[in-house]
């Protein structure tokens, strides 16, 4: 196997042996993968062309194909015959990027496809795709960050550089997408804050206070169900939503212990179980979604689907819950639903905690060494560093509140970002995920575990630091080939 790709190989082979560690928390461990189904089968089953397409939709992909190959006549580039795979985790492509695809293909004959799965399999079947020098796909997204250099990411992305856009990447964004002082990733995500979004309006109604010590919090909650509300909308079967509450508990974890991204990244030897607070704060996490009431979650709900993360948008609107877990651009996502509301936010107050958390920068796009299409991809980023569709990206994505890009003035921030920034009493913390390695991608099964009493926070503990040990055990093994 080529050593260019042996990390992104072994995220493939850690995510099978996790598996495995699920045992301790009655964790099922099923993933796309694990269900019998391959990269390439999904890959394929999920392929969306970027005329005008509608994820899923045959007739409409069909009937757009048709129009755009009768525009190519009428002033549209035609056909290059050439495309562009990209793969991508289902909620990270959003219209605007599907619309600049498109006029990306208008202008140059070449077509982007987009492989979208679903979020809780994207880990195993990016590293299926990637594996062995595959050319399978020519673009790819990831976390940029830590997140990046643990799954092995810049020994299959190419070295961007050159590129001259990267003179007009905020400080941040450079810095989250390099490796060796070498650019390889593209980003037009932006820093974001997460903390616990709450109605004001309604919180003003009820004369409720935002709370910032854990009993406060849970004092709150149960003022919340006395008026018939349910105080949190919980995505807990989402990979990447239910372990924010771990997320926020960064600043106290620097508090206790300043250096422990560089000591957990250290050596296997240093483990999460060696920092005290994690545990307390985890406690308190599974206090939280562990209550019960009537043998359903007392302080939570959600819609009870694989990918329920979606349901919170009608639930928090029609004010069915007042509050949740989540990034603060997710104000502005309300109010394009329709919300007439005021949303504001908090940092959550796990262990007293009354510090922000920052998501670090988001998601970037890479592009594979082995495609054969890297001229055609480093064509496709240019075009999408061009100001005018940056500006027009930035306008239709109201989920984010800055830039990757400097200058851009379509950007704004929201009521909750504000709010988020006067209450915390520190500069919000970026979370630990973006600079500790080997983070646990199985964390939301955990939580599960908590919400269905199979799962303690001691096993939670030993279950990260278990994953992080064969990581370090894979690296090593890989470096001495």
């Amino acid at each position: 196997m080529k050593a260019r790709t042996r990390k992104i190989t072994a995220l493939l082979a850690a995510s099978c042996m996790s598996v495995g560690l699920l045992a301790g928390c009655g964790g099922s461990g099923e993933t796309a993968a694990t269900k019998g189904e391959t990269g390439k089968e999904t890959a394929e089953a999920s392929t969306e062309k970027t005329e005008g397409s509608t994820a899923g939709n045959t007739e409409s992909d069909t009937a757009a194909a048709d129009a755009g190959s009768e525009a190519g006549s009428e002033g549209t580039a035609e056909s290059t015959g050439k495309s562009i795979t990209l793969m991508a985790s289902q909620n990270w492509v959003k219209d605007i990027d599907r619309e600049l695809f498109k006029k990306f293909q208008d202008k140059t004959g070449i077509e982007v496809k987009v492989l979208v799965t679903p979020d809780n399999g994207y880990d195993t079947l990016l590293g299926t795709s990637l594996s062995g020098g595959s050319n399978a796909v020519d673009m790819f997204m990831y976390s940029a960050g830590s997140s990046m250099v643990s799954a092995g990411i810049q020994d299959v992305a190419v070295d961007l550089s050159g590129e001259s856009w990267t003179a007009d990447m905020e400080d941040w964004a450079k810095t989250a997408n390099s490796y060796s002082d070498k650019v390889i990733g593209f980003s037009t995500w932006g820093v974001d804050y997460e903390g616990i979004l709450y109605n004001k309006t309604l919180f003003e109604e009820n004369k409720w206070e935002v709370p910032t010590t854990w009993d406060g919090f849970m004092a709150l909650c149960d003022q919340i169900k006395e008026k018939g509300v349910m105080p949190l909308y919980e995505s807990i079967n989402g990979v990447w939503h239910a372990q924010s509450w771990v997320y926020g508990l960064t600043p106290a974890m620097y508090e206790e212990k300043p250096d422990f991204p560089a000591y957990l990244n250290e050596s296997a030897d240093n483990k999460f179980a060696d920092i005290a607070c994690f545990k307390k704060g985890l406690e308190q996490i599974e206090q939280l979604i562990s209550a019960k009431d009537g043998g359903e979650p007392k302080y939570y709900t959600n819609d009870g689907q694989s990918e329920d993360f979606f349901g919170s948008y009608p639930s928090l609107q029609n004010r069915e819950t007042a509050m949740m877990f989540t990034y603060s651009a997710y104000a502005a996502e309300l109010a394009a639903n329709g919300s007439t509301d005021e949303w504001g936010m908090f940092p959550v107050p796990l262990l007293d905690n009354q510090t922000g958390v920052s998501n670090g920068g988001g998601v970037s796009k890479f592009i594979n060494k082995n495609s054969d299409n890297i001229e055609e991809c480093k064509m496709l980023l240019n075009f999408l560093a061009e100001k005018e569709n940056l500006e027009a990206y930035y306008a239709a994505r109201t989920d984010l509140v800055t830039a990757a890009f400097k200058n851009v003035e379509s950007v704004s921030t929201t009521t909750a970002t504000t709010d988020m920034l006067e209450r915390s009493k520190k500069t919000p913390e970026v979370m630990f995920i973006k600079d500790v390695l080997y983070f646990d991608s199985n964390v939301y099964q955990y939580i599960q575990g908590f919400a269905e009493g199979t799962c303690t926070v001691d096993q939670f503990i030993e279950n990260c630091d278990n994953y992080r040990a064969e990581m370090f055990e894979v690296a090593a093994s890989e470096a001495a080939q």
